[in-house]
């Protein structure tokens, strides 16, 4: 390994460590802050000690000097305080929290690769010195003498501890998944085996009266067979007619025994190899998905911290209590939880608890508390938010939906729902806390994207309280498949609130919606394939029914017309990648055992879609007419696999026969032999890119007028500039991408 990589591993290494002391200083200080019992005190005081020595120890090994330098004052200050040369007065204690901080800020810095010469951390240092500068010289470094028996927050592991980057763990749960895609392939292919196996059975059994009959029937007829003109007057051809039709016969006979034997043999030995498959597959998948899993606790790490800060500059007395710490998720969950728990947190802050005199004008301790709970139920997870503060303002609610001109709540439950709304704050002021309405958007929009929902309850004058209900992991979950427009798609069955099936004559029509009545309650239809821009498709009818899938999101529900219900099983979910991963009504995809791509849908998505648009053409109507299909041939070049697969399924499902290359070279090629009626192509490609392919598309006599559409992550003005100077007709960015752009494209220029 050279140099410059074994510095950068170092680093990286380095950067987890100061992130992890960070966390411990915040920790360890929270609790500073509040303890007065001498024996506890003097216990964190030597944790604390400990771990700014350690960070001084690894700023050293890595010459980060700043951060050394900084710590070494930090050993200052406590040994002055463990030593009582330093009275614990409240602003000394801010500035470690600042210290703290301005640590974390420098390890952000250098994982950016940013100078350290202007951070906040530098500044602090002086501050830092004339708050040790009372304590007396040779107190910064500890003695075995002062060492405490008493605190030990965290045991050590030793080295049964082993850092893995994320990434590689990903990889690593990414290859299991398509262990157990193969797993569940392979089972298919001896399930085929076995049906194999018994369909010649049957035939041997059918054969055996045949063949007697045929024999005897052989022998009876072989005097009377004629011989053909060539062969007349050659006496044995009587006889030897029979006798080959005999061999004939007997080696058919033997070759169905034998071949019933050898599929016998391989049925058995794929059945054994499959248990082996299974007895390993299984462990590795559930061990490998554990390896995925952390604690609950963990993402909630700097809450203390956050409601500790906001609390002193709000001017309010909060206790934040943590249950269900042990719980443990996917680690993908609790990364995009971060975000919608600090959001929650800082909104029972800033709106629920009350200031210490309104509360004890309210008849509650001048202390307000905020839970924050996980608890197991099933195969997911619910997590709550909360504060036993002023609950909900009501009227306030109201108002903001009235000069929104939002449609009004009919009950105090839906006007509570509201709050989720993105713009909708019932602050009076905006600060940097609240007031600007994006809060509890984010937090929906995050706990939607792992396949959560978010409700809230609340009692007026006396708390609020925000359930999230999330599943357990994202690697794996229970889907329901369904067909529509040729495709296979899958709905999470946390989502799936009811299958239906109904005739188009029961859809009934309200206030210009389609709906249909579920327990008399009229529930808003859409047809899946019109939603997802696929063309039409006659769904398959049972006793003249459509099948339908009612989907809810959150309190909100909606009814989608599909063409075939498939099967509800265990899927493995897999990832669309950074360049696909803001795909409208698509939250991810699985590899059905037929190796085809099933796209893993959005739930609150669809919902939200289905409530808000109008079809030009409503279901019933659609069910009505005879779906017409031409089709065009096209060509799809990109050297992403999962892109390529995606853009083909779309085009193939809305009517279009569709030829794939890996790149411009591949491409050109396939134009020679085969041509086409338009190329969709991306523009970043080996061999020969997007640009190069259209200007030699551009400059054939046989193509000039073809239709070329450039799909791409490039997003600058000189690469739209470049693209239609080389002559494409159309330009889609990927970060934009909406299929019903590209189907609305193709057709205006096919």
């Amino acid at each position: 390994m050279d140099r410059e990589k074994l510095i950068e591993r170092l680093m990286a290494t380095y950067l987890a460590e100061v992130e992890e002391h960070v966390r411990a200083l915040n920790r360890d200080l929270l609790v500073l802050e509040k303890e007065t019992t001498p024996e506890v005190l003097t216990g964190l005081l030597a944790t604390l000690f400990r771990t700014a020595h350690s960070l001084k120890g690894a700023s050293h090994s890595v010459s980060v000097t700043l951060i050394e330098s900084a710590c070494h004052r930090l050993e200052e200050i406590l040994a002055g305080l463990r030593d009582r040369q330093l009275p614990m007065t409240p602003d000394l204690v801010q500035l470690l929290f600042a210290t703290a901080d301005a640590i974390e800020e420098a390890g952000n810095r250098l994982r950016n690769k940013k100078d350290l010469a202007d951070a906040p951390l530098a500044r602090l240092l002086t501050r830092l010195d004339a708050a040790a500068a009372t304590q007396g010289p040779g107190q910064s470094e500890p003695t075995e003498a002062v060492q405490p028996v008493v605190v030990a927050l965290t045991p050590s592991a030793g080295s049964d501890i082993v850092r893995v980057q994320a990434a590689k763990l990903d990889t690593l749960i990414a290859r299991s998944g398509e262990l157990l895609v193969a797993r569940r392939r392979t089972e298919a292919w001896s399930e085929d085996l076995l049906a194999l196996r018994e369909f010649v059975e049957g035939w041997e059994r059918e054969w055996r009266p045949a063949g007697r009959f045929m024999r005897r029937s052989v022998l009876r007829k072989g005097d009377r067979i004629a011989p053909p003109p060539e062969r007349r007057g050659n006496g044995g051809y009587a006889e030897g007619l029979p006798r080959q039709a005999r061999q004939a016969l007997g080696r058919a006979e033997a070759n169905l025994k034998r071949l019933h034997r050898e599929l016998d043999r391989l049925a058995t030995g794929a059945a054994a190899d499959r248990h082996m498959l299974d007895q390993a597959a299984s462990p590795l998948e559930e061990g490998v998905r554990r390896l995925r899993m952390l604690p609950f606790g963990e993402s909630c790490e700097s809450l203390p911290r956050t409601v500790r800060d906001l609390a002193k500059a709000a001017r309010k007395e909060v206790d934040l209590v943590i249950e269900g710490g042990a719980v443990e998720l996917d680690r993908a969950i609790l990364e995009r939880l971060k975000d919608p728990l600090l959001h929650l947190v800082r909104n029972s802050l800033d709106h629920g608890i009350e200031l210490p005199g309104d509360r004890q004008r309210a008849g509650k301790a001048p202390r307000g508390r905020i839970t924050v709970s996980a608890s197991v139920k099933g195969s997911r997870v619910e997590i709550a938010v909360e504060d036993d503060g002023k609950g909900l303002d009501l009227a306030a609610i109201r108002e903001q939906q009235r000069r929104r001109k939002l449609p009004e709540s009919t009950s105090d439950q839906d006007a509570a729902r509201a709050v989720f709304l993105p713009g909708l704050s019932t602050a009076k002021i905006i600060t940097q806390v609240s007031g600007r309405g994006i809060g509890l958007d984010v937090v929906k929009h995050g706990v939607e994207s792992v396949h959560g929902t978010v409700d809230l309850e609340f009692d007026v004058g006396r708390r609020t309280r925000f359930v999230l209900n999330v599943p357990l992991t994202l690697s794996t979950l229970r889907g329901l498949l369904v067909a529509t427009g040729g495709l296979t798609f899958a709905f999470s069955d946390t989502n799936v609130r009811a299958l239906l099936r109904v005739r188009p004559d029961e859809i009934r029509s309200i206030e210009g919606r389609e709906v249909v009545l579920m327990g008399g309650v009229p529930i808003p239809l859409a047809a899946l394939g019109e939603v997802l821009g696929l063309a039409a498709r006659e769904p398959t009818r049972v006793g003249g029914k459509v099948p339908i899938v009612v989907l809810a999101s959150g309190n909100s529900q909606a009814a989608f017309v599909v063409d075939e219900l498939l099967s509800e099983q265990e899927i493995v979910v897999v990832g669309l990648g950074a360049r696909l991963i803001r795909v409208r009504n698509v939250s991810g995809a699985t590899i059905l055992p037929t190796g085809r791509v099933a796209l893993i849908l959005n739930a609150a998505d669809l919902v939200r879609t289905a409530l808000t648009h109008v079809p030009a053409r409503g279901v019933a109507e659609r069910l009505a007419e005879p779906v017409a299909a031409t089709r065009k041939l096209l060509l799809v070049v990109d050297d992403s696999v999962t892109t390529r697969s995606l853009e083909k399924s779309i085009l193939e499902a809305s009517g279009y026969d569709v030829l794939a290359a890996a790149d411009g070279a591949e491409a050109w090629e396939i134009l020679q032999e085969r041509g086409a009626d338009m190329v969709v192509s991306d523009i970043e490609m080996p061999r020969m890119d997007g640009f190069v392919l259209t200007e030699a598309i551009r400059g054939s006599k046989r193509f000039r007028d073809l239709p070329v559409v450039l799909v791409t992550a490039l997003e600058s003005e000189k690469d739209k500039a470049r693209g239609i100077e080389v002559g494409a007709d159309a330009y889609l960015l990927k970060s934009a991408f909406d299929q019903r752009d590209l189907l609305q494209t193709i057709a205006q220029l096919v």
